[in-house]
């Protein structure tokens, strides 16, 4: 039976994030009547950030080379250590059961949230991290899906291109634990000619963006 494990980000209530993933979440599971929808929200249920007791749970596992999740799991050694890793563990869980991810992740001060950042922070363990031999990990084969909004332009050729550090760090981010073979990103640029005065001359542009983006959330959903 397949399983969507679908993250929001952003602590907008009705963001165009939200929308975009909202529409590839009813899409699959108009395709998928028998799967599992998992829904987390980052924002109203954020993930701790990573502190003393996971980091030193996690150069432990490096120093000694553990790759086995089995192991990994029980990790924690101290009552501090077992606590945080306790947070960490079911967020890990939740990524090796989906078949399918789909990230609403919009773009902040040109890079991600950090409510997103948080929860990435929590699960990019060592076992996970693609073996360098082989380039597969336990996520590997898994299909991942960006939804994004950007309050300008970003895409290539654009003034600000060099400026995007959201989807370049996305792809270089989730490739070190195998979840780059098989993404996508839909992007609804120009979000803020919405309400910014010296960008409304765009909002013909955004609209258009957006209804691609939206056109691509179903289509990828009911794929």
């Amino acid at each position: 039976m397949p399983t969507l494990l679908h993250l929001d980000s952003s602590p907008r209530r009705g963001s165009v994030s939200r929308r975009i993933s909202g529409e590839f979440a009813d899409a699959w599971r108009k395709a998928h009547p028998d799967g599992t929808h998992v829904h987390r929200d980052l924002a109203a249920d954020p993930v701790p950030h990573v502190d003393h007791a996971q980091i030193e749970v996690m150069h432990r596992l490096e120093t000694e080379g553990v790759r086995d999740l089995a192991v990994a799991r029980d990790a924690g050694r101290s009552a501090e250590e077992k606590a945080s890793w306790a947070v960490t563990w079911p967020l890990i869980e939740e990524l090796l059961a989906a078949d399918t991810i789909l990230l609403g992740v919009p773009m902040y001060n040109f890079s991600v949230p950090s409510t997103f950042k948080a929860w990435f922070d929590r699960v990019l363990i060592a076992p996970l991290i693609v073996d360098p031999a082989t380039g597969e990990g336990p996520l590997s084969g898994k299909k991942v899906v960006v939804a994004s909004a950007r309050g300008g332009a970003y895409g290539p050729g654009t003034p600000r291109q060099d400026s995007d550090h959201q989807e370049p760090y996305l792809k270089s981010a989730l490739a070190m634990v195998g979840l780059a073979a098989d993404l996508t990103f839909l992007h609804a640029e120009l979000t803020k000619s919405a309400h910014v005065p010296r960008l409304a001359q765009f909002k013909e542009l955004a609209a258009t963006s957006y209804e691609t983006a939206l056109d691509g959330a179903r289509t990828q959903g009911g794929a």
